[in-house]
């Protein structure tokens, strides 16, 4: 991705796959739910009515409703029943009064939703900030996990919502839009899902909303006024997305597509509609990389629901399809630029920390976002690189036509690789599901010799255990053509010899990152993960730190170090107690050797820097650059260098979404350099 772009969004938000909380086919059958809502913003407050018409002969039902709700009444036939209401659990018994026939169950109810919003959103790994449900005069969000409506044990075959609430304020949620109008002082909308899929949640605010129709599909932008000026580019760009994907997977599986603006940072897809922060809509590359990815999610996690017992399997497959896969199409190099960042952010960031994909269910921390995101990606990637475009594309196609508003496992995926391609993936599939990590891979004793009609490059593969087996690219570059060879891996050391008839230069391994493995030290730059990986870390503040102590602590918290790394002054003492660490310097420290030398691009004084010629100076800058230590191997050092409080307040809370970058430079309010230096990898590069 572009990184800022996508490092936002992952890092201020996740997609929030919504899926059926109950399981089934011992559950009463729910013919339809009706659920009508008044909010009042003014008092946090919903009012709420829900019709339940469950089949023939159910004699009992439960329900789940938000802990704090305050039941009215649950009647039948406008008769009172009596019930049980504990712990945001409701349930009843049906009468054998209520005759033979369907059987309608009202709940008539009303709670206070008030979550705390973020107050620093940049500074959590948790996708949700804690925020279930919150009425507020400025929005209102009440996610499925609130209990704002009560929520039979199994899905009903068909839903709508009516929602009132002050006039200005514009609701929505699942389902097609049947109508809309304001009558007095009270808005109106209602909602009607033919097919609905799990959990219901509902959005609401002051929007301006604009809309279309394109190839059958009711296309809209529920944007603040601040933003509503992007509505036409949001509204091109999922008509172009819903036709990139409807070729390549199938029709839309919903009624409508809503773009909705969220008054904190959010990245939630939900059936028919997405959910983005104010502040993530107007990034200008939002449109080309993360919003694909919550478009993708309609059909991978939403119109086909994850089936959790083998692990989710959705955040992989989207990474895949969006944001790797667009930029496959701009080009080749993006699409292997990206392959590696996979690799060595999940070196980073996962190797001491790991769980196979199996046992992966959502993103809770760095380590599990690169497992579930980007190792799930490689995995998806390795099988279409197994069976080719055609097989990989049409198994999807066939997924969509069997579990649409469905629920899919892994095995439901192999199986329909394996019956795309004709090759039986189920070992495959299983290494790579069942076992943390992956294998580390070393070129070792490469030779070449000269031939009477050409030259012979041999040597071994090592392979650290535990073993993977794999098919591993090998590149010779000669004066002539490239030699490309695929070398059957599942041991320690492996044997190879490849022959050229012009003169090796280089030989690669794995040099186009087409396969999932573990990057050696040498083969990974120093970056900004390299600090949100640190095991071991030490944070130093100078005399030099232009930054406020709780700013400094803020950065260490939104790089994943505000509860392990404290805060040390620099003292004379200080090169005794940071040996064998990784280092964080708020400023030059007093003893200059403690910091490695800066690239000769960089020119630091009292009150400003260079960037080569260009000046950036107090109060509106800051650099940070992460630097490797040369005198402990992998051990890095990292220098935040705001020009002013003002300045680091600014910038301080981006530095966590560029993770890919070793080097970055903010002036007049945005990025103005991004940067890292590729190492010499000799684990995976010989030269002649």
């Amino acid at each position: 991705m572009v990184r800022l772009l996508v490092l936002m969004l992952c890092t201020l938000s996740a997609f929030c796959s919504v899926s059926s909380a109950f399981a089934g086919s011992l559950e009463p059958t729910v013919e339809r739910q009706d659920i009508v809502v008044t909010l009042i913003p003014s008092d946090h407050l919903l009012i709420g009515k829900s019709t339940i018409t469950f089949a023939a002969g159910t004699r009992n039902a439960s329900f789940k409703l938000s802990p704090t709700a305050k039941i009215e009444s649950v009647t039948i036939s406008t008769e009172k029943i009596p019930f049980s209401f504990a712990e945001g659990a409701l349930s009843l018994d049906i009468p054998t009064t209520a005759g033979q026939g369907a059987v309608l169950v009202t709940v008539a109810y009303r709670a206070v939703f008030n979550d705390s919003l973020p107050l620093h959103p940049s500074s959590t790994e948790d996708p949700t900030y804690g925020v279930n449900g919150t009425i507020t005069t400025k929005g209102t969000f009440l996610g499925y996990g609130a209990g704002w409506y009560p929520a039979p044990s199994s899905t009903p075959r068909s839903r709508s919502v009516r929602i009132s609430a002050p006039a200005g304020t514009e609701a929505v949620t699942a389902g097609k839009r049947v109508s809309r109008e304001t009558a007095g002082d009270v808005s109106h909308s209602y909602w009607e899902e033919l097919r609905p899929i799990g959990g219901l949640s509902l959005c609401a605010g002051p929007y301006r909303i604009e809309e279309r129709r394109v190839a059958g599909v009711d296309l809209y932008t529920y944007f603040y006024q601040g933003n509503a000026s992007l509505a036409s580019r949001y509204l091109d760009a999922a008509a172009r997305y819903l036709s990139l994907y409807s070729d390549l997977f199938g029709p839309y599986p919903f009624e409508k597509f809503a773009v909705v603006e969220n008054f904190f940072p959010t990245g939630y897809g939900f059936p028919s509609f997405t959910l983005l922060g104010s502040s993530i809509i107007r990034l200008p590359f939002i449109i080309d990389t993360s919003f694909p990815h919550e478009i993708a999610h309609s059909w991978w996690g939403n119109a086909i629901q994850v089936d959790q017992s083998e692990g989710n399997w959705s955040e992989g497959l989207v990474t895949y399809l969006a944001d790797y896969l667009l930029k496959e199409k701009r080009s080749p190099a993006e699409g292997r630029d990206y392959r590696i960042q996979f690799l060595t952010e999940y070196t980073t960031l996962a190797t001491d920390n790991d769980l196979t994909l199996s046992a992966f269910s959502s993103r809770v921390d760095p380590a599990s976002r690169v497992i579930g995101y980007g190792k799930g990606a490689m995995v998806f990637h390795m099988i279409r690189t197994e069976i080719g475009d055609h097989a990989f594309f049409g198994a999807l196609r066939e997924i969509c036509r069997e579990r649409l508003y469905r629920s899919a496992t892994w095995s439901d995926l192999e199986r329909a690789f394996s019956r795309s391609s004709g090759k039986d993936l189920s070992s495959f599939m299983k290494q790579w599901l069942t076992r943390p990590g992956g294998p580390r891979l070393a070129l070792s004793k490469v030779t070449q010799l000269r031939k009477e009609k050409g030259w012979v490059v041999s040597g071994t593969i090592e392979q650290s255990s535990p073993f993977y087996e794999l098919q591993l690219p090998l590149r010779l570059e000669t004066d002539g053509a490239p030699v490309k060879e695929l070398l059957q891996v599942s041991q320690g050391l492996t044997q190879f010899s490849i022959f050229s008839a012009s003169e090796p230069r280089h030989l690669l391994l794995d040099p186009d990152a087409e396969k999932f493995r573990l990057l050696s030290p040498g083969e990974m730059p120093v970056t900004v993960n390299s600090i949100k990986g640190s095991k071991q870390f030490i944070a130093v503040m100078t005399e030099d730190c232009r930054a406020g102590k709780e700013t400094f602590q803020r950065l260490l918290e939104s790089l994943g170090k505000g509860k392990t790394a404290a805060i040390k002054e620099d003292e004379p003492d200080t090169e005794s107690i940071i040996q064998g660490k990784d280092l964080m310097f708020c400023g030059i420290p007093k003893k200059r050797s403690l910091l490695p030398a800066l690239p000769a691009w960089i020119t630091i004084r009292d009150t400003d820097f260079f960037l080569n010629k260009d000046v950036v100076s107090a109060p509106d800058g800051m650099l940070f650059v992460v630097l490797p230590l040369p005198t402990s191997s992998g051990r890095v050092a990292a220098l935040f260098k705001p020009l002013s409080e003002e300045a680091a307040k600014q910038y301080a809370p981006k530095i966590t979404h560029y993770g890919k970058y070793g080097s970055l430079v903010f002036n007049n309010g945005a990025i103005r350099h991004k940067g890292t230096t590729q190492p010499s990898a000799k684990e995976s590069n010989v030269s002649f």
